[in-house]
């Protein structure tokens, strides 16, 4: 009897230290944004940080500068003349909605969900935000979905998406 109450707390403990965070039918909480938020707060420039799943990659004057979309997320600015082995970018441009982006004369153009975002990327060590069009893309306010959620069916019928935005998840 002594070792059956010991596994149950055991097995309990071990649940308990689970850090992920599930909503009551077993899916990922979700994070999310407003538009205004969206609109007033992004794109951000902030400091490098870890590469996770790189999507696209953009190659920049020449080879020296690699741009790396991690989509939904942004995209992570490489200083490449060191030609070293890249685990974290030199800076992140934070852009929730982000899947796409091109440059032209040293400006990045990169969509944030419906949004066209341009910013000045002639500096890298100085990059400026210049402007945001509105709903220049068709809007996808699900596209941020994780697959598995997805495959799961979760958040596909029973969430109000009205006028927000899911820009990740609660892990």
């Amino acid at each position: 009897m002594a070792k059956i109450a010991l596994a149950l707390i055991m097995m309990t403990i071990m649940i308990s230290g689970c850090e992920e965070k599930y909503n009551y039918n077993g899916c990922h909480e979700p994070i999310m944004i407003s538009q205004k938020e969206l609109r007033t707060a992004y794109p951000k420039v902030q400091a490098g940080k870890e590469i996770g799943k790189a999507a696209k990659i953009y190659n920049y004057k020449n080879g020296e500068v690699l741009l790396i979309n991690e989509r939904n997320k942004g995209i992570h600015i490489v200083d490449n003349r060191l030609k070293g082995k890249v685990k974290k970018g030199d800076h992140f441009i934070n852009i929730p909605g982000n899947v796409d982006m091109a440059v032209k004369d040293g400006y990045l153009y990169a969509d944030s969900f419906s949004d066209l975002v341009v910013l000045d990327i002639r500096n890298i060590s100085d990059i400026k935000v210049v402007s945001r069009k509105e709903g220049v893309f068709e809007l996808d306010m699900r596209q941020a979905i994780r697959d598995d959620e997805t495959k799961n069916k979760c958040y596909m019928s029973d969430m109000d998406l009205t006028d927000k935005f899911i820009i990740g998840y609660e892990e």
